[in-house]
């Protein structure tokens, strides 16, 4: 009864570990995705600036 049970808090804790693991991973790619759309929106809004700015050039 005991190794059963030892087995099943065994397979547990490295359930847990992996869903951990798992879990990181994802966390860091969140990250990754999150830095990389701040600086997408940041160039866009740049070039938005700059395309306002030689549209109101030619205008004067």
């Amino acid at each position: 009864m005991d190794d059963a049970l030892f087995a099943r808090a065994a397979r547990a804790i490295e359930a847990s570990r992996t869903l951990r693991a798992q879990h990181r991973a994802v966390a860091d790619r969140l990250d990754d995705v999150k830095r990389e759309t701040r600086r997408v929106m940041m160039e866009s809004a740049m070039l938005r600036s700059e395309i306002q700015a030689l549209r109101d050039n030619r205008e004067e």
